[in-house]
């Protein structure tokens, strides 16, 4: 997957190696910052599924294997060897295919928050946030994301209700969240988070230093705190 990039200023080094560069167009590929398998796992998650449920075909079709159940969970309600021993090849099945299951979902999700994370990454780089800060703020962003069965991520509010936005059936992007983002945090924000690619010039023709209320400098983790007061922030109130 690629993500076009218009501005890649505040892009974290780390993600710059994957970035190819036209004149003033930039184009960051995600498959050079995840293994190959990574995206191609969450792009087939439907057909490794088909695969993992196939690897029981050696019992059978699953009505044959649904028949043998059904007799070994008959044969178990009586009493004796027999009993048990249907009870212990239940038990043990049961206990493969939860493993198995368990197993598969836990590779499934750290490939879906790897791929959600790179991206989010990606998309507040691209909503102006400086680099000291992407790391933390795309972590924080992650608690508000939910996942879909075929591995996309969706956006959730911060009350944990579905987010509105520009996506499919009007549900939002991750784009929308790092837009959101931005406007909650403009001091983690180049320039404030300003149109026009510059800040404002104060009454002296210099540029005067960005403000934060006492509630956003509260709210700031200590990379913000740390990039606010190298940039000559102050706090107001």
């Amino acid at each position: 997957m690629k993500v076009e990039l218009t501005d890649i200023a505040g892009v974290p080094e780390s993600i710059k190696a994957a970035i190819q560069s036209d004149g003033d167009k930039h184009t960051l590929d995600l498959a050079k910052l995840m293994p190959a398998e990574d995206l191609t796992g969450l792009k087939s998650a439907l057909q490794k599924e088909r695969e993992n449920v196939g690897a029981y075909t050696k019992f059978g079709k699953p009505d044959d294997i649904a028949a043998k159940i059904a007799q070994l969970e008959e044969k178990a309600k009586g009493g004796g060897k027999v009993a048990e021993d249907a009870q212990a090849k239940l038990d043990a099945m049961a206990a493969d295919y939860d493993a198995k299951l368990g197993d598969r979902d836990k590779r499934l999700t750290a490939m879906m928050h790897r791929y959600a994370g790179a991206e989010m990454k990606a998309e507040l780089a691209k909503a102006g946030f400086i680099p000291e800060a992407i790391e933390d703020i795309a972590a924080t962003a992650m608690a508000r994301l939910q996942f879909n069965e075929d591995g996309t991520p969706k956006v959730m509010t911060s009350d944990g209700k579905p987010m509105i936005g520009s996506g499919a059936d009007h549900g939002a992007t991750l784009a929308d969240l790092a837009k959101e983002l931005a406007a909650a945090k403009p001091y983690a924000v180049r320039d404030g988070g300003k149109p026009g690619g510059g800040k404002q010039p104060g009454a002296n023709g210099g540029t005067p230093p960005k403000t934060a209320t006492r509630a956003e400098w509260d709210n700031m983790d200590h990379v913000a705190r740390a990039a606010f007061i190298k940039d000559g922030g102050r706090v107001s109130g």
